[in-house]
């Protein structure tokens, strides 16, 4: 599990990986642009740094809210105790899902700032080397062709053979690398639970929605329903 670090009363830093000396500095984007570190931003059920250090390649990602709450507070949680917050929850099922050897990220660290009877929140991860998200190799016919769709079903078995519930399964949070492995990011709010097919094929039916948003979005977007029936050979097979 995550060690708690205690900065103060309102706020905790949990780290995974002990051997960085990770403080709270590493949670501060002043922190990192004084050192040239940040090459990139990105956004989707966060804010998104991405982080090139003399200690490694990183993700930061503040938690946001998504849906029609954050019209009123973005970044602010309703708190119900440090070990119940969203970084100390994903940061739990990474170490979990790493130890069984699924392709995630490794977890690095997570921090927690209680206000009140809010917090805000973000999580650091590393950076998955020379990966893109499939969103974006379905937009390149080159990368297009080189898809395993089979693979990319097998792979999601083996997170649902494990327990895990990947509530927002859509085509921005799977990623392929350079060598083809598949690799699945973002489980803010997933979980570990009891397996059965009921949430399983919610997950499935996510993804699939996904796929059928950005083709319906982008003109470009090489999905076809025949990459869909691969992939269910896969996860079948």
């Amino acid at each position: 599990m995550p060690v708690e670090q205690t900065k103060q009363g309102s706020e905790r830093v949990f780290v995974s990986n002990s051997e960085l000396g990770i403080n709270e500095e590493w949670f501060s984007i002043d922190f990192w642009q004084a050192q040239n570190a940040i090459k990139g931003t990105a956004s989707g059920r966060g804010t998104v740094w991405f982080l090139n250090s003399p200690k490694g390649e990183f993700v930061l990602r503040r938690y946001r809210r998504g849906g029609l709450i954050a019209k009123l507070t973005q970044f602010k949680f309703l708190f119900l105790g440090f070990f119940k917050s969203r970084p100390y929850q994903e940061l739990s099922l990474l170490e979990f899902m790493l130890s069984s050897g699924l392709p995630v990220p490794e977890p690095i660290a997570g921090r927690c700032q209680r206000m009140g009877l809010q917090y805000q929140a973000e999580i650091m991860t590393r950076l998955i080397p020379d990966a893109d998200e499939l969103f974006s190799c379905l937009l390149d016919k080159e990368e297009t062709r080189k898809l395993d769709w089979k693979l990319i079903g097998k792979t999601i078995k083996r997170f649902h053979q494990a327990g895990v519930d990947h509530t927002d399964l859509n085509c921005h949070n799977i990623m392929i690398d350079k060598s083809a492995k598949v690799w699945l990011i973002d489980f803010d709010k997933c979980s570990k639970r009891p397996i059965a097919s009921q949430w399983q094929e919610a997950n499935l039916q996510r993804l699939k929605r996904s796929f059928e948003k950005e083709a319906n979005k982008h003109p470009s977007f090489l999905f076809r329903q025949a990459n869909w029936q691969s992939l269910l050979e896969g996860y079948h097979g």
